[in-house]
């Protein structure tokens, strides 16, 4: 028996070698890689013509890691090799699109790229004017305690849990806010999340609102589109 475990053991070595060329040939075989959409801490990839929403730290299906990523930049890995990339939109004939097929009848709100590579847009929450930050990496729409009291919203009602934030663990409340609208585009009953001072200096505008929409984004200019 004693003599069947240096094969043993060399079969696994061989295996595990065999997984590592593997991978490492997978993360080789990229043959481009562009940027369409740069936040701090995540951006959206074009790989090999797929695009990905990455946060620094995850790996794409391909094998390219994002390191790290600013509203300038960002820094990917593969196969060990660290890379700088930056914005790579030709306004004229490239798009990013998310969702699905856009319909033929839409309402469409087209908002410009701010100060800093972020979008902002003008809307209402409840009836009462608000400006948004566009956040694609939030959840869902998402404020400050103190925003929510001006918005006169009964967040203290509504389901408590904690948020992980820059400022360690801290209170947040689930609520439902009844309208929730963007230029022409009005959603009833969006889930939001009202986090303890001092929580986001802005009103973000996350996923519970966006999902139900398409974006298309040409350049600085981006298009929410209602289904």
């Amino acid at each position: 028996m004693n003599i069947l475990k240096p094969q043993s053991n060399q079969i696994k070595t061989a295996l595990l070698v065999v997984m590592s060329l593997f991978f490492s040939s997978q993360a080789l075989a990229i043959k481009s890689v562009s940027a369409y959409a740069l936040f701090n801490g995540k951006a959206i990839l074009s790989i090999d013509g797929k695009r990905y929403m990455l946060r620094a730290g995850e790996i794409s299906p391909e094998g390219l890691k994002l390191i790290s990523s600013t509203t300038v930049a960002a820094v990917i890995s593969i196969d060990g090799k660290e890379e700088r990339i930056g914005l790579n939109v030709n306004a004229t004939n490239e798009a990013m699109h998310i969702g699905s097929v856009v319909p033929d009848y839409v309402t469409t709100v087209t908002l410009s790229m701010g100060a800093g590579g972020f979008f902002h847009a003008k809307g209402e929450i409840n009836g009462k004017s608000v400006i948004f930050l566009v956040d694609t990496g939030a959840n869902s729409v998402a404020m400050n305690v103190s925003t929510a009291r001006w918005l006169d919203i009964d967040y203290e009602s509504g389901k408590k849990s904690l948020a992980s934030t820059a400022n360690g663990l801290t209170r947040m409340y689930s609520v439902v806010l009844d309208k929730v609208s963007v230029g022409e585009i009005e959603l009833d009953n969006v889930q939001a999340a009202i986090i303890q001072d001092p929580g986001p200096p802005a009103i973000l505008l996350g996923m519970s609102f966006l999902s139900k929409l398409e974006m298309k984004r040409t350049g600085t200019t981006m298009e929410l589109i209602q289904r």
